[in-house]
């Protein structure tokens, strides 16, 4: 029997530069979503993933084509549709999942789910918003709890501040700096406890390191250690190889749309195809 190989492919709603594959993550996302079904992949849940390799799940009796959905960064139009600046109309990527599972009928993809992970701090998101956004308020938290009490999607955490360059304007923004009890219990414990009071006490149970940055301290000491006890079952890097049962589980890798694929040729022969990357 082939061994089970997962991939996890990554979205950002607020990836946008045109109104073409290749230009806007929202017309990839709607244009993969059928293109994994015509190549015969259950989509399932990112948590059931990382149960899966934490050894909670078993993945065996959904076939050996199965694939997760996430989106980073919690831009407003992960969960609500609008304009996004001279680009127009824009469907969320929740909307374009909810079409697709209307098309092609929910006992075709019964599990087919995306998990946003969203940036915890209310200042820090204004700040991002302030500089990079053009101050369109479009990283709010108000639909968060609505979001994440629909069974097709989750809410979950991508640190409190994302150590983004518009917050750290002398520093270099990067994850890997987040190494010592301090930085790592701001960045990952508190936006966890901040995200959950949003979502009225549901829990959060995945990280994910912003732009995928992680280091030796997280990965060998906080992760297992104080995040586990905190409840968070895994951490999603932006390493592009496909996940396996013995997959370390605060090194999830995931495809990230834009960079490791730009057509759906290339997701198909490059990630759908290719079972066996390492």
């Amino acid at each position: 029997m082939t061994e089970l190989s997962i991939p996890v492919l990554a979205y950002h709603a607020g990836n946008i530069s045109g109104n073409t594959y290749a230009s806007n993550d929202r017309i990839a996302f709607a244009t993969d979503l059928y293109t994994l079904h015509q190549q015969q992949y259950t989509i399932v849940p990112i948590h059931w993933i990382a149960q899966w390799v934490n050894g909670l799940r078993d993945l065996s009796l959904l076939g050996d084509r199965l694939i997760g959905l996430s989106c980073d960064d919690g831009l407003d139009q992960d969960y609500l549709d609008g304009p996004y600046f001279d680009f127009g109309p824009q469907r969320s990527l929740f909307n374009i999942l909810t079409d697709f599972i209307a098309d092609v009928g929910s006992d075709k993809q019964p599990h087919a789910h995306l998990t946003a992970f969203v940036i915890a701090s209310p200042e820090g998101r204004k700040a991002i918003d302030d500089h990079s956004l053009s101050a369109a308020n479009l990283l709010n938290d108000y639909w968060w709890a609505a979001a994440n009490a629909k069974s097709t999607f989750s809410i979950e955490n991508h640190s409190w501040d994302h150590k983004h360059p518009d917050i750290y304007p002398q520093e270099v923004a990067h994850f890997t700096g987040v190494d010592d009890p301090d930085t790592a219990q701001l960045q990952i414990i508190q936006a966890k406890h901040y995200i959950e009071q949003q979502l009225n006490g549901e829990k959060t149970t995945l990280f994910c390191y912003p732009w995928g940055h992680s280091n030796d301290y997280l990965i060998e000491q906080f992760m297992p250690t104080t995040a586990a006890q905190h409840g968070i079952q895994a951490a999603f890097t932006c390493e592009a190889k496909h996940t396996k049962k013995d997959t370390n589980p605060w090194l999830m890798p995931r495809y990230v749309c834009g960079h490791d694929w730009h057509s759906p040729n290339q997701l198909v022969n490059k990630i759908l195809l290719n079972q066996n990357q390492i």
